[in-house]
């Protein structure tokens, strides 16, 4: 490696540090600012421990190139392996480039796993409540540990006895060299590529069956696809190295940064987006505003109202709800829903008009015993909105 490649590479690495650290820094900033500090969920608490994971793995990318000169113990014959001097500089160099890169793998692939928590943490609140997406988030928590420890015991297991993964001669075989493994390489990107398939199934069809407005949904299809970009750059990492990696051994360490930044970035976007929508949103009028703020026809919406207060009728059998970001509440309500309950929801949330028919007389204090009987068959039916209404309400004052 040159020193020109060196140094470009050195600044990419700290270049997209600054930037990861600002959008953990928005995230942190919007939970607080929304929500307070006594609110902070579990995925507040891992994208903390992940951003000292990414941290690390900078760092173990960084003396990869600035200190072992990109090199490992790949990329050498027979040859150049019986007649390297063991108290040579290259050789020092060899050995302690195979001992970061076997630190940055475990750094590596930690840090997505954590990552795939935060995302579990997080829709299982957004997906509260919802009887049909308990099951998948369940298995959620137990697919993800499962298949870490499986990409653990890969890294460990696939070179044995495990210092064999520095050693310089003999050659110690591409499954003892982890710049380059193929092992070790392949069921990683296939691991991390069928458990984000299976995050993105949690929310992805819940968003296309509601009740929003088209640009809203798109922005949610688009966010929760998130997803695809973090299994393209885990794919380019997987061809690069086994393309490319036995001639620069730094090229694993090139692509695991690249990818950790993505990931990073892409886990904390539900919770920064908002932050620029509002900013977007006071820039225009405020008819514009309003209007861009209510949810469609029907009385269905995710976000913020102003004014309004929260619904006190029973979640329906197939609706997304939650405290984050999007506003005091997020509310996602499927297409399949045309039970009792959506004409709860509906009556709680839309048109609030007198009965157009003449024959039918309004009594208001009919009306209000009738209401007060519905509200009180609402809450012995769902205590658990109840009590969410009024922990809002209390800290909100508004939906």
């Amino acid at each position: 490696m040159s020193a020109e490649e060196a140094q470009r590479f050195i600044r990419e690495v700290w270049g997209l540090q600054g930037a990861a650290y600002a959008v953990v820094g928005l995230r942190y900033y919007s939970r607080l600012s929304t929500l307070g500090w006594r609110k902070f969920a579990w995925d507040d608490a891992l994208m903390g421990l992940a951003t000292l994971v990414y941290t690390a793995e900078s760092v173990a990318a960084y003396f990869v190139v600035a200190y072992w000169k990109g090199i490992a113990n790949n990329g050498m014959t027979n040859e150049q392996r019986a007649t390297l001097d063991p108290a040579s500089e290259e050789w020092l160099l060899r050995v302690n480039g195979s001992k970061t890169h076997v630190i940055g793998l475990l750094l590596y692939t930690t840090l997505l796993w954590l990552l795939k928590g935060c995302w579990v943490m997080y829709y299982s609140r957004l997906t509260e409540g919802v009887h049909n997406m308990k099951r998948m988030i369940f298995w959620a928590t137990i697919i993800m540990p499962v298949s870490y420890i499986a990409c653990l015991m890969v890294a460990f297991f696939k070179c044995i006895p495990f210092d064999r993964q520095w050693q310089i001669y003999p050659s110690p075989g591409n499954q003892c060299m982890p710049a380059i493994s193929f092992i070790q390489t392949i069921f990683v990107m296939a691991m991390n590529t069928a458990t984000d398939f299976y995050l993105m199934a949690i929310p992805l069809p819940m968003v296309w069956k509601s009740h929003l407005a088209w640009r809203k949904k798109a922005t949610l299809m688009i966010m929760f696809s998130g997803g695809f970009l973090e299994m393209a750059f885990g794919i380019l990492r997987c061809v690069s190295i086994l393309t490319g990696g036995d001639v620069d051994s730094a090229q694993s360490g090139y692509w695991s940064v690249r990818e950790s930044f993505v990931s990073v970035v892409l886990t904390n976007m539900p919770m920064v987006y908002p932050l620029f929508k509002s900013a977007i949103d006071k820039s225009r009028n405020a008819s514009v505003a309003k209007s861009g703020a209510m949810g469609d026809s029907q009385g269905y919406r995710l976000g913020s109202y102003p004014g309004k207060q929260i619904p006190r009728s029973g979640n329906p059998p197939e609706s997304i709800q939650d405290e984050t970001q999007w506003g005091s509440r997020e509310h996602i309500v499927s297409e399949s829903n045309k039970g009792p309950d959506v004409g709860v929801e509906e009556a709680s949330t839309g048109s609030n008009k007198q009965p157009q028919n003449p024959h039918l007389a309004y009594d208001e204090k009919t009306s209000q015993v009738a209401m007060s009987h519905r509200h009180q068959s609402e809450r012995q039916r769902s205590p658990t909105r109840e009590i969410q209404h009024q922990e809002y309400h209390g800290h909100n004052g508004i939906l």
